[in-house]
């Protein structure tokens, strides 16, 4: 015989919600596949063999490109169990793996994320030992608020307190990652106003306003995705106090682990796009292969300890002259800048 389910409006909206909230969901995560797939595919062109700093990388984005298909699986799940139950009344269930699914992945890939953009923050600054330490504070508040904010949230829900959308948890999950993010974006802006400074000195008259090296458009694409990143984590933050109401943070909720990853892989992609747009127009032949791709700055050789050098090369090689030693050497050889023999390595004094 067939059954009869009654469905009441808060049913209703409730399944209405969980469709938007899957197909959000899942939109995202095509997104995040396409891109997962081309920065693999870029990153393993390259080399991984070759390059600790793109071996980082690869495992990086594998490791949240699983904890972002993790995580959608979960509310998948989540859905589904939603569909099944409708007419019933609700039931209170102890935390399953559903529950800890959508507790544990998310807050790896915030944590992954975080420790990128505080990566490249910490290899412009190989000498700057306060600017190392804050970056370090910065990581440990992180993952005490992640670690906090879980079990604050599991201890409500073993104790049926119902959320009231403006908790304190819900700040304590948002500020600390919104912190460290915008101390190392800032790190990374402050660094490229010092190379700006600096490098301004060298260049004859004629190109100071024409000329932008690979070095500076690199700085400019962290500093700015560093800042869309802060903007993306003031945004969560208002969903995550019911701002944006009920959907807006259920949406939100689904795909904040999806866009952490994503963020990554679009600056790997765009580097990546730079590098090899740089060195064909450096060395225009049939032959040259894409740059290597690193995120990584290579750290400063020189003797002296007391200055943060601003030749933090970044990482490339192709069938020409590679950036070695020093940026200066390299501008010295490609552009044929006037640059004073003695003056042939850039450097700021340590903060």
């Amino acid at each position: 015989m067939p059954v009869n389910v009654s469905i009441t409006s808060t049913d209703q909206t409730l399944l209405r919600q969980d469709i938007i909230e899957a197909a959000f969901g899942m939109g995202v995560w095509g997104i995040n596949t396409t891109l997962f797939a081309m920065s693999f595919y870029v990153l393993i062109k390259q080399g991984v063999t070759t390059s600790r700093a793109r071996g980082v990388l690869l495992a990086l984005t594998s490791l949240m490109y699983i904890g972002a298909c993790a995580t959608e699986l979960a509310y998948l799940l989540k859905f589904s169990s939603n569909i099944q139950g409708l007419g019933e009344p609700p039931v209170y269930l102890e935390p399953g793996v559903i529950y800890y699914l959508i507790l544990i992945f998310p807050r790896i890939n915030f944590m992954l994320s975080d420790g990128v953009v505080c990566w490249r923050a910490w290899a412009l600054y190989p000498a700057n030992k306060p600017a190392r330490g804050i970056l370090v504070l910065c990581m440990l508040g992180s993952l005490a608020a992640l670690i906090t904010a879980s079990v604050m949230g599991t201890e409500s829900l073993l104790n049926e307190i119902p959320d009231s959308g403006t908790a304190v948890s819900n700040l304590v999950y948002y500020i600390p990652l919104l912190f460290t993010n915008i101390v190392a974006t800032a790190l990374i802006a402050l660094k490229f106003w010092q190379y700006r400074r600096e490098i301004k000195v060298y260049l004859p008259s004629e190109e100071k306003q024409k000329s932008t090296s690979l070095v500076e458009r690199i700085l400019v694409l962290l500093t700015e995705s560093g800042l869309l990143y802060c903007l993306f984590w003031i945004i969560s933050m208002l969903s995550g106090v019911a701002i944006m109401g009920e959907l807006g943070a259920a949406i939100f909720e689904c795909v904040l682990p999806q866009l952490a990853a994503i963020y990554l892989m679009i600056v790997i992609l765009v580097v990546s796009a730079q590098k090899s747009f740089d060195m064909n127009g450096l060395f225009p032949s049939p032959s040259s292969q894409i740059s290597d791709m690193s995120l990584a700055f290579a750290t400063n050789q020189a003797s002296s300890s007391s200055n943060d050098s601003i030749t933090t090369d970044v990482v490339v090689k192709c069938n020409g002259p590679q950036i070695g030693e020093s940026f200066v050497e390299k501008v010295k050889r490609e552009s044929r800048w006037n640059i004073h023999p003695e003056r042939s390595q850039i450097g700021v004094e340590a903060v």
